[in-house]
């Protein structure tokens, strides 16, 4: 795990690298009280990145390929990672699903559900977050 220089993780937000994950942080970033940031896959964090309370970063997805005489537990899980790039604001809330890149100064609104990459800047909203307005307008 790596925190950058002047970034704070606020008292009850959960790092969880898990095992041989990782989890980066870059400068200037702060994570929320009540987030869980987890590293199965890695997570990577850009600089001057804000990730409000109650957020759920998770690197990582169960599969649910098994045969008649599986159990659901021992399905295994896929581990692609996440990037979130810098200057981006995440709001309360929050679920960053595994796979998913952020790009740079992005803002992704309170409660959203972001379950695929991101490469426009802009503000983005819903379950599933889409696209509700480019940069150039906000």
């Amino acid at each position: 795990m790596i925190i950058g220089a002047n970034s704070v993780v606020h008292p009850y937000a959960v790092l969880a690298p898990y095992n041989r994950g990782s989890i980066v942080i870059g400068e200037n970033s702060s994570i929320n009280p009540y987030s869980i940031i987890y590293g199965h896959g890695g997570t990577k964090i850009g600089n001057k990145t804000r990730i409000a309370a109650n957020c759920v970063i998770i690197p990582a997805s169960h599969n649910f390929e098994f045969d008649e005489n599986g159990v659901y537990r021992d399905t295994g899980v896929s581990k692609s990672g996440i990037i979130i790039g810098d200057d981006v604001w995440i709001g309360a809330g929050c679920t960053i699903l595994d796979g998913v890149n952020i790009c740079n100064r992005c803002i992704i609104a309170a409660g959203s559900v972001v379950n695929r990459s991101i490469s426009t800047p802009g503000l983005y909203a819903g379950v599933p977050a889409t696209l509700k307005r480019e940069l150039s307008e906000i």
